[in-house]
């Protein structure tokens, strides 16, 4: 699969939660970043969890509206 249809699903996630209340544009998630980088040292966003969550494996936190700006920026790149 490829990022851009693994982004759709993260856009739609995000954006469901938004609408339900579960989260604000500016609150914080966890996000996961592929280990392989791609053309121009970009690493894909694999996935987010909210705060309350720990990742097993490294991190950056973003607030919601960076992560999604940054998701649907590059899922318009195809």
């Amino acid at each position: 699969m490829s990022f851009f249809s693994e982004y759709e699903n993260l856009i739609q996630d995000i954006t469901e939660d938004i609408e339900a209340g579960i989260i604000t544009a500016n609150d914080h998630l966890k996000v996961v970043r592929k280990r392989k980088t791609k053309s121009n040292d970009y690493r894909p966003i694999s996935d987010f969890y909210y705060m309350n969550n720990q990742p097993k494996v490294k991190y950056e936190e973003m607030r919601v509206c960076d992560v999604l700006q940054e998701l649907v920026l590059r899922n318009m790149m195809r």
